[in-house]
Formats: C-alpha cells, structure tokens, sequence
C-alpha cells in the first residue's frame, strides 16, 4: 500500500499484493517460501510514462541499455527475486559522507505504508547525531505540510497527507521541500 488514503482505480489486489510482500520480507529466511505472480506493477501506481519512455530505442541507447536486455518495468519480479542484500544497515555510509560535510535529507509521506516516515525517522535518530534543530512542523501555503527535526546537516522530514510518490502527490510541498533543501533554507 503505498499511500493509505489514496483512492485506488480497480481496487486493490489485496491477497497478492501480500502474497508479494511475505515474500520480499521473509527471502531471506530458510523456509519455504510463498510464491505467486502477481504482475509488474505495484496497485495503485500508474507507471505508463515512465515505462514508454524508458523503453523507447533512443533512450535506452543513450542510457548504453544493450538491446539484448529486457525492456524496463516498475518492480520487476526477476529484479527483486535476483536481488542479493549486501549491507544490513546503511548507517556507516551515511556517517561517512554527513561526516565529510555533504547535506543529507531524509524524507517521507506520511501516509506511505510500504516505507513508513517510523522506520526512516528511528534510523537517522539511531545514527546519534546531534540534534541541532527540534521537530517542529514545517509550513506550505500557510498550512501544515509536515514535519521536521534536523541533526546537523542531516534532516528528516515528512510530508502531510503524501504516500510513497510524494512528488506525484504533493507536487507544491514537495518542490518547497527540494528547494529548502538545495538553498540551505528554512522549511
């Protein structure tokens, strides 16, 4: 589910869109596992323009795709079955480019249900940084638009109402958000 309160044309395919889930989370463990196909593209997200372009012969040469690969898809089954975790954390990495002076945001819809803001907030909160900015709400067209809280030059930030495509479904907010963020700005 990646935005709970979006309306979502056809419905959702509920049971194997869980099956999918089970399966993702649990790959690593040795059990059985639960297999169903249950298609490319995630409920609710409308991916025809970003996968006819993608596909187009003068994209994929430009981007040096060989034309011996499978065209693209959104969430490819053969991707995420193939896909190997190298790393149990991120946490060292973001340590060492924050600690070599680069700015970091970290952001969220607060309604995503696949990548909660939780998740994302309690990890930049366990790379004990120093918190030079308490959360506080952030404001869009004199409305709430979420919230944030800064450690140094990391930031974490949620969008108000936004699912998993929070520029798709905020567009307004999520522009004041980048560019805040690319002009060291307030929020």
């Amino acid at each position: 589910m990646y935005s709970l309160y979006m309306d979502c044309a056809g419905g959702v395919r509920g049971d194997k869109r869980i099956l999918r889930d089970l399966h993702s989370l649990l790959r690593f463990y040795s059990f059985h596992t639960i297999r169903q196909e249950v298609g490319n593209v995630p409920p609710c997200i409308n991916s025809t323009a970003q996968t006819s372009w993608l596909n187009r012969p003068d994209v994929r040469k430009a981007l040096h795709i060989p034309p011996t690969l499978p065209t693209w898809e959104l969430c490819s089954d053969q991707v995420a079955e193939r896909y190997v975790r190298e790393y149990q954390t991120m946490e060292s990495f973001y340590l060492k480019l924050l600690g070599g002076g680069l700015r970091g945001l970290v952001y969220n819809g607060d309604t995503d249900m696949a990548c909660n803001f939780m998740g994302d907030q309690w990890f930049v909160q366990s790379l004990n940084l120093k918190k030079t900015r308490e959360y506080q709400m952030w404001i869009y067209k004199k409305q709430i638009a979420g919230f944030y809280e800064q450690f140094g030059n990391l930031t974490f930030l949620t969008v108000k109402g936004a699912g998993h495509m929070v520029p798709q479904e905020a567009p307004g907010p999520a522009f004041h958000m980048f560019k805040s963020f690319l002009t060291n700005s307030d929020y």
